[in-house]
């Protein structure tokens, strides 16, 4: 990974907006800066200050031997905390005559407050000062999304044949989660989703209790991790033989799918993708049940810039990696759902997700 190369980036996008120093925190941010494996965790205690000639990761002492192991040979200088990693970061700051400093608008307030307080200088907020160069990945990067991808793809093929009447969502998301990690996920980049029946109406529906019957529309919405990055992907599934309503429901949101997929290649406003996948919709009666945007960037975090929606002002850039994810929610009823990942590339882009898109009656 060219760790070089990104905090270049960073220190260009600070010059730019007239920023002295930064201290990063999110955690996604400090996995990309520092491009440190193994080390980061969602429970870490660390930041990662930056200027024009410094750049210093501080962590605690639990995490001190990894980062240094990790940094050796490279650009980042290892500070291990002693007593609070924040007011150290703040002298060190003062050691270095520094006047004004930015914090992520990402961090809690309450962190913000405490470095607000012992800085003694100025501390203004930036938005997306990192996020916005993450999208567009680096090969390595597409490689580990593939794979997650690959993984996910694994993992849908067995699902197919494990899933009958009977078992219910919990089951389905527990055995759905196992075969994930099974062949290599590192973890879950979120809780997957299983929707069956009326419950495929609500986009985020929890796995509980309910019993899949003959006759449900079931909404798998699930992605793997490999190298701290993600995938993602949803495929709507019938047991036994779906109705007419089911099919106009499900060809409907598979049309939009392939409208939208149509539209993404490197340059095109992300709300025009939106826009022609949700046309498809409209057109068929089905519009005001499409109730979100139909797609988003996808990295070290599931949901990350670009955002494919109707309010959207980005545009898609090479080698960005999104999905393309219409839906329709029919209260009461069922849910449908059929999300792709794909990376831009080409003057056009590629799939990542390559499970079958023809409705699956199991």
């Amino acid at each position: 990974m060219n760790v070089a190369g990104r905090i270049e980036a960073l220190r260009r996008q600070m010059r730019d907006e007239g920023i002295p120093a930064v201290v990063v925190s999110t955690v996604a941010n400090l996995r990309y800066l520092t491009g440190f494996d193994d080390v980061i965790d969602d429970g870490i205690n660390g930041a990662c200050l930056v200027t024009q000639d410094l750049t210093r990761f501080y962590t605690d002492k639990r995490y001190a031997d990894a980062a240094v192991s990790a940094a050796e040979g490279g650009p980042w200088e290892i500070g291990v905390q002693r007593e609070n990693l924040y007011i150290e970061i703040c002298d060190d700051l003062h050691d270095l005559g520094a006047e004004s400093l930015a914090l992520e608008t990402s961090v809690p307030y309450g962190r913000f407050k405490f470095i607000s307080e012992q800085f003694r200088g100025a501390v203004r907020m930036t938005d997306h000062l990192v996020e916005t160069f993450r999208q567009v990945k680096e090969l390595s990067e597409i490689e580990r999304i593939e794979a997650a991808a690959t993984i996910a793809d694994r993992a849908f093929d067995h699902m197919v044949e494990f899933i009958r009447p009977g078992l219910t969502e919990a089951e389905i998301a527990l055995e759905l989660e196992f075969t994930m990690r099974r062949h290599g996920s590192d973890g879950m980049p979120f809780a997957p989703i299983v929707a069956s029946g009326p419950n495929g109406a609500h986009p985020h529906a929890i796995p509980g209790p309910r019993t899949i019957t003959p006759g449900d529309l079931i909404v798998l919405d699930f992605g793997a991790r490999v190298g701290g990055y993600c995938s993602d992907m949803t495929r709507t599934v019938c047991v036994g033989a779906a109705s007419d309503e089911q099919r106009r429901l499900y060809d409907a949101v598979l049309a939009a799918n392939e409208a939208g997929l149509a539209e993404v290649r490197a340059g095109r406003p992300c709300v025009d993708v939106d826009r022609v996948g949700r046309d498809v919709l409209v057109e068929r009666g089905l519009g005001d049940l499409f109730t979100h945007g139909i797609g988003h960037g996808v990295g070290l975090d599931i949901h990350e810039m670009p955002t494919l929606g109707p309010r959207s002002t980005q545009s898609l850039r090479n080698h960005a990696v999104v999905t393309v994810e219409p839906g329709v929610y029919v209260e009461g009823f069922a849910g449908v759902r059929i999300e792709d990942l794909v990376v831009v590339e080409d003057g056009g882009h590629r799939r990542l997700t390559n499970s079958p898109k023809e409705l699956i009656e199991i």
